[in-house]
């Protein structure tokens, strides 16, 4: 990795087992429909190292989204992302940690393994725009649903 990565943080009103649960397995019902390659379409994260992270549209196409690297609940997930990416994924590493009777999620997206060398740059403004999308509707939906999943 050559770059600097990407870091962002929300805080919950909830606890960390909850914010993983929803995060990871409640994902298709949070996920803005503006940030998916389908129109209509579902997201799944599978629970597992090697678990797959794929959105399959209505027809039953699939897009591949990344794979988990890392599954520890309710502490930390782990995954490559490639949509964005221009020939190798990046990684998205997301943290919950008690803060008071609060939740702290903590994501840091990184190059990756291979690295985007000089891309790297223009790619993090544009993740950044769109954590800056995705993470409040997280937060919207865990504060909206408090007994999801």
């Amino acid at each position: 990795m050559t770059g600097e990565p990407l870091e962002r943080r929300v805080e919950l009103r909830c606890s960390a087992a909850h914010a993983f649960a929803v995060f990871t397995g409640c994902i298709d019902a949070w996920w803005p429909p503006s940030h998916r390659r389908f129109d209509r379409s579902e997201l799944r994260l599978e629970p597992r190292v090697g678990g797959r992270f794929y959105e399959r549209s209505e027809s039953g196409e699939e897009a591949r989204l990344g794979e988990v690297l890392r599954w520890d609940p309710p502490r930390r997930v782990t995954y490559t992302w490639y949509p964005g990416a221009i020939t190798e994924p990046t990684e998205v590493d997301v943290r919950f940690a008690p803060h008071g009777d609060h939740c702290l999620v903590e994501v840091t997206h990184a190059e990756g393994r291979s690295g985007l060398g000089d891309a790297w740059p223009q790619r993090v403004a544009l993740f950044g725009r769109a954590w800056d999308h995705v993470l409040p509707t997280f937060v919207a939906f865990v504060h909206a649903n408090p007994e999801a999943p």
